[in-house]
């Protein structure tokens, strides 16, 4: 039962360590080719890149409303001279919620934003292509895009995206502002990166540092909720410099070069047999809360909507097989132990486990829906979930006959975090007991450092 606990206890994506490199061809751009120049290049080992960047939202007092779209297409342009790929149009509208307050901010619900990746993505899909990834300058769009790629995963579609954070933590660079809460916007990394790109689009003389404090969504009035910046600012934008951006761009372009690498070699999903609709668009959700207001189980509905989250992610990481995103998920010295004792500590342990399970062919295809049923906030930065689990395999990759095989069970996480960022520091699981065929193959020292207590 080794293997069925290292699967369900962590979570999985194929590790890239060491996999051969695709060969550097340049790519092409949709806009440039006519219909009859486009389908020999939509084929089904073609993988589409669709450039993602906000063509309207505030971006401080000192930058363009367009500067996310001007970042997506530079990046594009790049990936387009360094990969065989097919550059698509950008997506300029999507979901960006958390400026509506400033002029010129423009956003989609999360429910909207998630159906125009899906249909943009069936369109060209349609013709051939299969795997699609999309260049992601947004931090909120990840929540949309994992929706869309569930989606779409139903239909034997992968569908990957820029993780952001990760690939900017990675650039070697002396970052001189301070930490911010929430996310930081129109600061030093972004405008750093725009005066690489674009310094005509850069008024430096009108970069204004702004260090809020908060929770939320960026608001201009003082007794709103949210974060108070009275400049849209969150970080300090003063101290860019095109050198830094170079640098920045430059780790981005790699990280999204070998992103798509990845996918070029990943196992497609698994079409369903008759596939299910769009999920119906959900109810408006009501006015959030004042921060500091709790529900009965101690968070925020804002706390409680991250904590939630948590599921979805996971479940999507598993499809796309990347170990590395799934790592990010778990705190520093967090830990899973699993039913027969075994211990997995540190993301890095963690990450190469799944690494090498992944490898094993009874995983391709298989997928591990994580369901979070209850949620608590023991204290302002602790909380505890329950909820249940499943791990359910194809049988393609099985040796030893079956057709076909489900396991599931209960879990606990226990998690530390505040507002919108919440990382798991245990998990912990029961396995339903087996009356079926026997498990897949078992891992050999999959890494675990210890067993019991």
């Amino acid at each position: 039962m080794r293997t069925i606990a290292a699967a369900c206890g962590a979570m999985a994506l194929v590790s890239w360590t060491g996999l051969s490199q695709t060969s550097r061809q340049p790519g092409v751009a949709l806009a440039d080719l006519s219909w009859q120049e486009a389908e020999p290049v939509l084929t089904d080992t073609a993988v589409v890149v669709i450039p993602l960047g906000a063509g309207s939202i505030e971006q401080g007092p000192h930058m363009k409303l367009d500067a996310g779209e001007r970042l997506a297409r530079h990046l594009a342009a790049r990936v387009q001279a360094a990969a065989s790929v097919v550059i698509a149009p950008p997506l300029t509208y999507h979901f960006f919620p958390a400026y509506g307050e400033y002029p010129g901010s423009t956003s989609l619900a999360q429910t909207t934003a998630r159906d125009v990746t899906v249909e943009v993505v069936r369109s060209l899909a349609r013709n051939g292509p299969k795997r699609f990834y999309v260049l992601n300058t947004g931090g909120a769009a990840v929540r949309p895009l994992a929706d869309a790629a569930a989606v779409l995963a139903d239909a034997g579609i992968l569908l990957g995206w820029t993780d952001m954070r990760y690939r900017l933590g990675n650039a070697r660079i002396v970052r001189q502002q301070r930490p911010v809460d929430g996310a930081p916007h129109a600061d030093e990394i972004e405008t750093s990166m725009m005066l690489a790109i674009d310094p005509a689009a850069v008024d430096m003389k009108k970069a204004v540092a702004e260090y809020a404090r908060g929770t939320g969504p960026l608001t201009r009035k003082d007794d709103g909720p949210g974060i108070v910046s009275k400049t849209g600012v969150l970080g300090d934008p003063t101290v860019a410099t095109a050198e830094k951006g170079r640098v920045l761009i430059d780790a981005l372009v790699a990280g999204v070069l070998e992103d798509i690498d990845r996918l070029r070699a990943a196992q497609l999903p698994i079409v369903k047999a008759a596939p299910a609709p769009p999920p119906a668009p959900r109810p408006a959700a009501p006015a959030a809360p004042p921060p500091e207001r709790r529900m009965p189980n101690g968070c925020t509905a804002g706390e409680e909507r991250a904590i939630r989250e948590i599921g979805p992610l996971f479940t999507s990481y598993w499809r796309q097989m990347d170990p590395v995103k799934i790592a990010l998920m778990f705190a520093a010295e967090a830990d899973i132990r699993h039913p027969d004792g075994t211990i997995e500590r540190t993301p890095a342990v963690i990450r190469q486990n799944r690494a090498e399970l992944f490898t094993r062919p009874e995983y391709r295809g298989s997928v591990h829906p994580v369901t979070i049923y209850d949620v608590r906030c023991l204290g302002p930065k602790i909380a505890i979930a329950d909820g249940k689990w499943e791990l359910r395999f194809s049988g393609g990759g099985q040796s030893r006959g079956a057709s076909s095989q489900t396991y599931a069970g209960l879990f606990t996480l226990v998690l530390s975090g505040e507002g919108s960022n919440w990382l798991i520091e245990a998990w912990r699981y029961t396995v339903t007991p087996d009356q079926g065929p026997p498990p897949p193959t078992i891992l050999k020292q999959p890494g675990f450092i210890g067993r019991g207590f």
